[in-house]
This record gives structure tokens, sequence and C-alpha cells, in this order.
């Protein structure tokens, strides 16, 4: 797996990726809402973070997603 945000061959993909990311963060101080983001695409770069924080490379999708509903209904 290859992290999107610093080893995609596009120059745009990863600046919209972090603009997106700073974006999220921005929006979770103002408002407190938290957020679950899973990028994929077919050439193997991947990038996943709950919060605005990375996930760990062994922690599968299915997680996140568990861990996100769990966040949520807090």
């Amino acid at each position: 797996m290859k992290n999107m945000l610093t080893e995609h061959p596009s120059e745009e993909v990863r600046r919209a990726l972090l603009h997106l990311l700073d974006a999220l963060c921005s929006w979770e101080r103002s408002t407190g809402r938290e957020n679950l983001l899973i990028v994929k695409d077919a050439i193997g770069c991947q990038y996943r973070s709950v919060s605005g924080c990375p996930t760990p490379k062994d922690t599968g999708d299915h997680t996140l997603l568990e861990l996100f509903d769990s966040i949520m209904n807090r």
C-alpha cells in the first residue's frame, strides 16, 4: 500500500487530498463533528484518517467503519 498523500504520482491529487484534510480538520475544530476519510485508487494508493489522524496501516476499513459508528453513537 502506498500513501496517497506522499506517494501518488499526481501532484494535483496529492494537493487536493491535503486541501481536503485541511478543510476537514478546520470543520471539526469549528463544529466538533468528527470525520472518517478513506480514499483508495486502482494504482494501490490509499489514505485513511479518523478525525484528522492517520490510521495504522494494519487497521482494516471495516474496523475503521465500526470505530466511526461507535464515535457517532456516543
